[in-house]
């Protein structure tokens, strides 16, 4: 009997003991937590941390598509004594093109014990025609009046910041309203509003105030230092290069009521070589150094109604002022030309998602000499008006004309010579732009 129950037990135990393996075997095995992307909301909304690291992203970007028609007219009067009266005018059909542009923007922060590390990058692709009278390739202006087909790329911001040093393609120091109201891949003309290589300081001196000091890649705002468009006495500027970086400054306010900034900048010019009318040769500037200075604000309006003014005036720097190409930096006899503008907008949200705007801007230059016996000044104005749809979130839909001109005149009194270039363009541009 006891041999019985001795056996009873031990197929009890032994059969526990299987059942308890099976159980086993069955249980989940424990895997490692999947790693999924968390929100980062010190920076505000679109940020999230890169896995594994304490960096904060945010990616976004656009598309804009373009469409214009552009109606150009050019004018060319001369008169000398002894020659008479000579006109010519260059008057193409107006002419429908194209401009598309699509652009990816990476905003990376991360917090560290000196304040925040920053890195941006805004790159573009485009594509299109390019005609009328604006920025080139080489971002000087002029007319194009043939088509100019573009396909390429471009790096339009790609900076680091760091306890109030900016490093890289950025925004320039001395600009401010850099034409905010105009639409389209196309804008207006006659201001200034320029991304470049920087070496920036910005100290934050607390309740909207600061000052910015720079060192700023001069090349990026002035080509070779021709006359541009204006062609009648011949005549070009080539210089030898970039001797000193130019030096920028400003002191900016933001606050409740809007913003204001007055900027200044140093642009060295050296010795310039010159080939035309009145020989070929090194000639030493009779300035060695070129200026600007800017001062801006801009009023908000009860969240609906923005209003930007600026005027900026330069001498020997005419990228200063938007006219890199169509003014040269010294005249024949190595005098700075001194130039100008005043420009703004206003723009009225009439419903959260329709807006009106009234935008432009009138340049001019002083008297400058071209050869030994003529001169000539530079004048020009652009003026536009768009009205825009946001039908939905991160959608613009803009309908926009714009007109413009600028002239050259001038020659010489005493020997009874004049002479005026005069472009004048009327354009009305669609806009479309996904921003997300």
């Amino acid at each position: 009997m006891k041999t019985v129950i001795k056996n009873v037990l031990l197929g009890s135990v032994a059969g526990l003991a299987m059942v308890g393996t099976a159980a086993a075997a069955d249980l989940p095995v424990k895997v490692k937590a999947a790693e999924y992307v968390k929100i980062c909301s010190t920076y505000g909304a679109g940020f999230y941390y890169i896995p594994g690291t304490d960096t904060c992203l945010k990616v976004g970007g656009y598309v804009t598509a373009d469409t214009y028609y552009t109606k150009v007219e050019r004018t060319v009067s001369a008169y000398e004594v002894g020659e008479g009266f000579f006109r010519y005018t260059g008057k193409p059909d107006g002419q429908f093109d194209f401009y598309s542009r699509a652009a990816v923007q990476l905003d990376a922060r991360t917090q560290t014990e000196y304040g925040t590390l920053r890195s941006y990058i805004e790159a573009r692709i485009e594509q299109g025609q390019n005609y009328g009278y604006g920025l080139t390739d080489d971002g000087t202006t002029s007319a194009v009046f043939s088509d100019t087909t573009r396909n390429r790329a471009v790096l339009k911001y790609g900076y680091i910041q760091f306890a109030g040093f900016t490093f890289g393609q950025a925004t320039s120091a001395f600009d401010f309203w850099a034409g905010d109201g105009w639409y389209g891949i196309r804008p207006g003309n006659f201001y200034s509003d320029q991304s470049l290589n920087v070496i920036q300081y910005t100290a934050d001196f607390g309740n909207g105030f600061s000052a910015t000091i720079a060192l700023e890649d001069g090349q990026a705002r002035e080509d070779d230092y021709g006359f541009g468009d204006f062609t009648p006495f011949g005549g070009s500027f080539t210089t030898q290069g970039q001797q000193v970086p130019d030096i920028v400054a400003n002191i900016a306010y933001e606050g409740t009521w809007g913003a204001f900034k007055i900027s200044g900048a140093y642009h060295n010019i050296g010795d310039v070589y010159y080939v035309g009318l009145g020989g070929t040769g090194f000639i030493s500037s009779a300035d060695d150094s070129g200026w600007a200075a800017l001062a801006g604000v801009r009023f908000d309006f009860a969240e609906t109604t923005t209003l930007y003014v600026e005027g900026a005036y330069s001498k020997g720097a005419p990228g200063y002022l938007g006219l890199a190409g169509a003014l040269p930096v010294v005249d024949y006899y190595g005098d700075g030309v001194a130039g100008w503008y005043v420009g703004g907008s206003l723009t009225h949200y009439w419903t959260p998602a329709v807006f009106t705007t009234l935008v432009g801007s009138y340049t001019a230059s002083d008297d400058y000499a071209v050869d030994n016996i003529n001169s000539i000044d530079f004048t020009g104005y652009n003026v536009g008006v768009n009205i825009g749809w946001k039908p939905v979130k991160g959608l613009t839909l803009v309908l926009q004309y714009d007109y413009l001109s600028a002239e050259y005149s001038g020659g010489n009194s005493y020997f009874g010579t004049s002479v005026t270039d005069t472009t004048e363009q009327n354009r009305v541009t669609f806009s479309a732009k996904r921003s997300f």
